[in-house]
């Protein structure tokens, strides 16, 4: 679910009435932060109800079940957005485990409200029964739950009136929350230098296997929490995700409970302390500090409108990890060493024809399949593309037509919109760059066009006083002719341009949106872009 949440929040684009204007926002560090790392809500109950209760087997009396029943405060850059409450109970011979987060982020002046509630249902002896979460960001909520069935995990997601269901083998070494307690209480996690290795299902990590974790005591430390200053034992859980490890820090009282958690989040550190429940609910603090303004990206001189072809100039803050910069025909990325890169971009005239011989049935489904957020299926969807498609003499007029309808369809340019689908888009006609890349994107599969969206920083010659800064953005492709072209509604641009870095490109489904997220987190808070070389059309 956080991935969702890090993709919509980091796209801070917003068309006002002038629609040339480049829209806002991202990745630059506010301060010296480390590397960005990405922890799901669904990890974060793990992290958060990691107590270790008594008992030993499945047999023992449940009277001696040490219940957990605790409250969090919620702070990201030291200020505090929110609260958490994590409970873990004992019903009938299942351990029900539950974490309920409330958090309010500023982003472009605008405060989103995010909520999530993830609970799962483990056998005493750790085997997963069931699982469920939601997360409501802006008002639009997320619905997912699972369960096994024999040597299957089936897993249904909802967004709206949009369900989708799949299944995948069980692996019989997976674990949930009180799976993991379980086994940290079996190996001691109290003492120094202790390593376990494990495996842990995330729902936002994909159900279709679990990820690898390594789990490392540090050993006793006094820490302070609430005034006081308590005991604790410290732990280090990093998790091997396909696009990176991942690190979380946390501090156990002696029953095994969290009392306090600090990560990363999109650049910038969040930290979850325990409290009483007063304090947890009490009012978030009053600050300036906006999640998007903070990570702008200044550089050192003008893109023009119209740039033939930029070099950009590449460095990592921290050289641990390396980002996977996108690869395409318009831009050519050039490894220096592990820190440092060239990228160069060039221009391409919209409609231009290129040689290929990649036809469209070369395309994997998931670029022409209806899914959650590109829903084409959608009977709104469907009415809507073949109207815009009205008139159409060729591929690349279609394509102009339905890139227009939806710059014109999407009358409301703002904030208010959590990561919608393409449906809820069409039913609202409101949102920013993404509500307008998901929904063009769709529109395209209505007609049978191979689509994608493409995600990347962008050149913004003014913005909020502020000169020459790059922001993330969002826009859509369509696989024309061979190739794969760009088509930005949000900003009324048709084609390849200059102005522009691609980070990476999704088709959106469950698996590609989180890699999205993923490799997103591994970048903010951790690069720095400087133009080099800018050459102007002859």
């Amino acid at each position: 679910m956080l991935t969702r949440l890090l993709a919509k929040t980091l796209t801070n684009c917003r068309p006002r009435t002038m629609y040339s204007s480049i829209i806002k926002s991202i990745i630059r560090k506010a301060g010296e932060y480390s590397a960005t790392r990405l922890i799901p809500f669904s990890v974060l109950v793990i992290l958060q109800t990691l107590g270790i209760p008594i008992f030993a087997n499945e047999e023992e009396d449940p009277i001696f079940f040490k219940e957990l029943d605790r409250w969090y405060e919620v702070f990201l850059h030291d200020s505090k957005v929110g609260h958490a409450h994590s409970t873990m109970k004992l019903e009938g011979k299942d351990v029900v485990s539950q974490s309920v987060f409330n958090m309010n982020i500023n982003r472009a002046g605008i405060s989103i409200t995010l909520s999530a509630t993830e609970k799962t249902r483990e056998s005493r002896s750790g085997k997963i029964k069931s699982f469920s979460g939601e997360m409501k960001m802006a008002g639009v909520p997320v619905i997912k739950k699972g369960w096994i069935e024999g040597q299957e995990i089936i897993v249904k997601e909802k967004q709206f009136f949009r369900e989708t269901e799949k299944r995948y083998p069980l692996d019989p070494e997976g674990r949930m929350t009180w799976g993991l307690m379980k086994l940290l209480q079996e190996h001691g996690f109290q003492k120094k230098g202790q390593e376990l290795e494990t495996k842990i299902y995330s729902a936002d990590f994909g159900m279709s296997s679990p990820t690898k974790a390594k789990i490392k005591s540090l050993g006793q430390k006094r820490i302070n929490i609430g005034g006081k200053d308590v005991n604790s034992y410290k732990t280090e859980i990093t998790l091997f995700t396909k696009m990176g490890k991942m690190k979380t820090t946390n501090w156990l009282d002696g029953h095994g409970f969290a009392i306090r958690t600090k990560m990363q989040m999109g650049g910038m550190p969040i930290e979850i302390k325990q409290s009483t429940a007063l304090e947890a609910q009490s009012k978030s603090d009053e600050t300036d500090f906006d999640f998007l303004l903070q990570t702008l990206l200044f550089i050192d001189q003008e893109i023009p409108d119209g740039a033939q072809s930029v070099r950009f100039n590449v460095s990592l803050i921290k050289g641990e990890m390396t980002p996977t910069f996108h690869q395409g025909r318009n831009q050519k990325i050039t490894q220096i060493d592990e820190k440092n890169f060239v990228i160069d971009i060039r221009s391409e005239p919209w409609g231009q024809k290129v040689d290929s011989e990649q036809n469209i049935l070369t395309i994997g489904r998931e670029y022409r399949d209806a899914n959650l957020m590109i829903d084409s299926g959608d009977p709104l969807i469907t009415n809507l593309a073949r109207n815009a498609a009205q008139g159409s003499k060729n591929i690349i007029d279609l394509s102009q037509n339905l890139y227009r309808f939806a710059r014109k369809y999407i009358q409301h340019k703002n904030f208010n919109v959590g990561f919608a689908t393409a449906t809820e888009t069409a039913k609202s006609r409101e949102g920013d760059c993404t509500e307008h890349a998901v929904f063009l994107a769709a529109l395209g599969r209505v007609l049978g066009i191979p689509t994608r969206v493409a995600n990347g920083l962008v050149f913004m010659k003014n913005f909020e006083n502020k000169k020459n800064v790059m922001g993330f953005h969002m826009w859509t492709e369509f696989h024309l002719n061979g190739k794969w072209h760009a088509l930005d509604s949000a900003l009324g641009k048709l084609g390849a341009h200059a102005d522009r870095i691609t980070l990476s490109v999704s088709s959106l489904k469950q698996d590609s949106l989180l890699d999205m997220g993923v490799n997103l987190s591994e970048i903010i808070g951790n690069i720095n872009v400087q133009v080099e070389k800018v050459s102007l059309m002859k």
